[in-house]
């Protein structure tokens, strides 16, 4: 991947990763910030590029690539749960733990996870093995990933600014809403874009590898650095499609909190 000479300078609205020189994002009524639109109540809709937003999602849905069972899955956990963390803290806000558990959970109840993993542990190997094999299932199966990681960041960085994972109570009611609209979100544009990504990482095992354990340490190598850049010339595309998915976001929530009123309203 060959970087382009200027790096797209960050949002002025957007933090610091030091904590200094931060600017309030105030939205005016009915008018949006630059590389912004407004969501439901007026909340600032996160449609600009910031690569330390989606660092956490580029490197769990590009571990997928790495040619070893059961690691690739280790490392895309890991940068899965850090990354409602270390979006609140790039947006200047500190979540509670059960919050960002919350968010974290994976969607299923405990014993029927436990019951089925040895044929999930099976199937996973296999299919692990099999991508080694056939490249077309390598780039495709990855691509959906990062898609999906990809979208995950983009809700849970307008959650989060929304304040809907500031408390548990109101973390629990989002985590439904986010997976749901994960859940029922079958094609999106950021897949073509995913799949470049993807087809130049997988002809460079070692350089991805090198990047995702210094990602690890919250550190950039020269193929990230060119990722990034790539991502932010690119992203503008996207700004319609991330206003609609929030606004998906916003509809699916209201279901959800409305539905839990009548179900409280019944126990009465």
């Amino acid at each position: 991947m060959s970087e382009p000479p200027i790096t797209p300078e960050p949002s002025p609205n957007v933090p610091s990763p030091s904590g200094r020189g931060k600017r309030a994002l105030i939205p005016l009524p009915g008018v949006a910030p630059p590389g912004r639109g407004l969501g439901r109540g007026s909340s600032p809709i996160p449609t600009d590029f910031d690569w330390l937003i989606y660092a956490d999602a580029t490197f769990a849905g590009l571990s997928l690539l790495l040619p070893i069972p059961f690691v690739d899955g280790l490392i895309e956990t890991y940068f899965r749960r850090r990354m409602p963390g270390d979006i609140a803290r790039r947006r200047g806000r500190a979540l509670p733990m059960q919050s960002i558990r919350l968010a974290n959970r994976q969607r299923g109840t405990l014993w029927p996870g436990c019951l089925l993993w040895p044929v999930q542990a099976l199937v996973y190997l296999i299919r692990n093995l099999w991508r080694t094999l056939v490249y077309i299932l390598t780039v495709y199966d990855t691509s959906e990933k990062l898609s999906y990681y990809w979208h995950r960041a983009f809700l849970l960085d307008y959650a989060i600014g929304r304040g809907d994972l500031d408390t548990p109570a109101r973390a629990e009611t989002a985590a439904v809403a986010l997976h749901r609209v994960l859940d029922t979100t079958q094609t999106s544009p950021l897949l073509n874009l995913a799949r470049e990504i993807v087809q130049e990482a997988r002809s460079r095992i070692g350089a991805l590898a090198r990047a995702l354990f210094r990602g690890a340490r919250r550190q950039k190598t020269t193929e990230a650095k060119a990722t990034a850049n790539l991502l932010a010339a690119r992203w503008a595309e996207f700004h319609d499609y991330l206003i609609e998915l929030a606004g998906r976001y916003d509809a699916t929530l209201a279901e959800v909190e409305r539905a839990k009123a009548e179900e409280l309203t019944q126990r009465r």
